[in-house]
């Protein structure tokens, strides 16, 4: 990940992923698995909950980190033909969910929690809107 500022504002992705760290972490508690940052190509894992998610080599959350990022890449497409901006993509597994906001067209953050009923994902959607 670059520390150049985004469009959004003044702060890079990773200052404003740093704090948006300590306030999910402060919001979900155990609920929260991960935190990652995807920037042109680059990545970048902030926070991830090691029992939640040991099935997963460090190859294999790059992997999903680029497909995640790939999809991204044809949100203009979406908003185009819908009229309006995209503010998420959530992905419902049985055990996790996964919350993408996109910053910009390659740039954007990654949640993942727990699929235990505890958190409404528009409330974390609205908590990454905030911290960008």
């Amino acid at each position: 990940m670059t520390d150049e500022p985004t469009d959004a504002d003044n702060r890079s992705l990773g200052e404003i992923a740093e704090s948006l760290e300590s306030t999910l972490m402060a919001d979900l508690g155990e609920t929260l698995v991960g935190l990652a940052s995807y920037e042109d190509g680059e990545y970048d894992v902030l926070y991830r909950d090691e029992a939640a998610s040991s099935q997963y080599a460090a190859s294999d959350i790059r992997a999903i980190l680029e497909h995640i990022q790939l999809e991204a890449i044809g949100t203009a497409v979406y908003e185009e033909y819908h009229g309006e901006s995209l503010h998420a993509t959530v992905r419902v597994y049985d055990t996790l969910v996964t919350i993408t906001v996109p910053v910009e067209e390659t740039t954007g953050l990654v949640v993942v929690v727990r699929n235990d009923d505890k958190h409404d994902p528009y409330s974390i959607i609205e908590t990454v809107e905030n911290a960008v």
